[in-house]
């Protein structure tokens, strides 16, 4: 069985649909990161470096708040890499 030039062009243009979402749930993921660290950073300069009680447990109150944030954006992103496999399962590729 020879495949045409249309469905060569459908499996082309599936396999860069495919790339293109793996790339931007890496993305996605990256975001999560940068949010993660930015937390981090404001907790360990409220903590350290400001005097104010209150800020000192706004600050302490940040640290949980990164680490839930890089939780939801691992579990995310291996939400989304599954269901990119099985996409990818599903098209045949």
């Amino acid at each position: 069985m020879e495949i045409t030039q249309s469905e060569r062009r459908n499996v082309d243009t599936f396999k860069l649909a495919v790339h293109r979402t793996e790339l931007a749930n890496r993305r996605t993921l990256m975001a999560y990161i940068k949010t993660v660290i930015a937390l981090v950073a404001s907790s360990l300069a409220l903590i350290k470096l400001v005097e104010d009680q209150w800020l000192t447990v706004v600050g302490w109150g940040l640290l949980p708040l990164a680490l839930i944030c890089l939780l939801v954006g691992l579990d995310d992103y291996a939400r989304v890499k599954k269901s990119i496999n099985e996409e990818k399962r599903d098209g045949g590729l």
